[in-house]
């Protein structure tokens, strides 16, 4: 076999299907090996894996496409998601994603002429308390109004990701810093009202 899975990549790959009773139940990983380097899954990828665990191309697309976060066509530098949820598009984040496309000269799904953006309307990106929300490369800014998006990508494009997310991130979606040892101990321990406590001592 010849292709992205040759050498080490296909040693990774033949030992990720082999913790799997079933290789087909490898599905999902080699199609995060692809797209974690590549950015998107091409077609010649999608027959490779197919080979890999005895399905065929078509059942990888069917499975792979599925899922939102795998891509099948090459993506520019940053992809920028739009939620479109009930909660985001009362607010506004239609009018936002069609500024966005109209500033960049680009159609739904499309990449900017110099590789920097592509773009996606989303489902749901579940930061309904801060719509509308935008992410980009998956990190959460919210409280974007219509006349902000454009404004946050062309600062993306001048100072870089990580600063523009240091200084307008969200820190609060999904979850807070923290929340996951938060969620992860369980519920506090419930006290006693202060009446209950003086009733009881009567």
């Amino acid at each position: 076999m010849s292709g992205f899975f040759d050498g080490e990549r296909l040693t990774a790959a033949r030992a990720k299907v082999a913790e799997y009773p079933q290789p087909r139940s490898a599905i999902l990983p080699l199609l995060h090996m692809v797209q974690g380097e590549l950015g998107y899954v091409p077609r010649d990828a999608m027959r490779e894996i197919a080979d890999l665990i005895g399905i065929t191309p078509a059942e990888v697309l069917g499975t792979g496409s599925f899922y939102t976060m795998f891509k099948f066509e090459k993506m520019g530098r940053h992809l920028v998601s739009v939620c479109g949820g009930i909660s985001c598009m009362l607010m506004g984040s239609h009018d936002l994603y069609r500024r966005m496309l109209d500033h960049f000269g680009v159609g739904s799904l499309g990449t900017t002429d110099d590789g920097e953006f592509s773009f996606e309307l989303v489902e749901c990106a579940a930061a309904c308390g801060g719509a509308p929300a935008v992410q980009v490369d998956y990190l959460f800014f919210e409280n974007v109004g219509a006349d902000d998006g454009v404004e946050l990508l062309e600062d993306i494009r001048r100072l870089g990701l990580d600063t523009v997310y240091a200084e307008r991130g969200s820190m609060t979606a999904p979850l807070s810093p923290g929340a996951e040892e938060a969620l992860a101990a369980g519920p506090a321990p419930k006290t006693a009202h202060p009446r209950a406590e003086a009733e009881a001592t009567d």
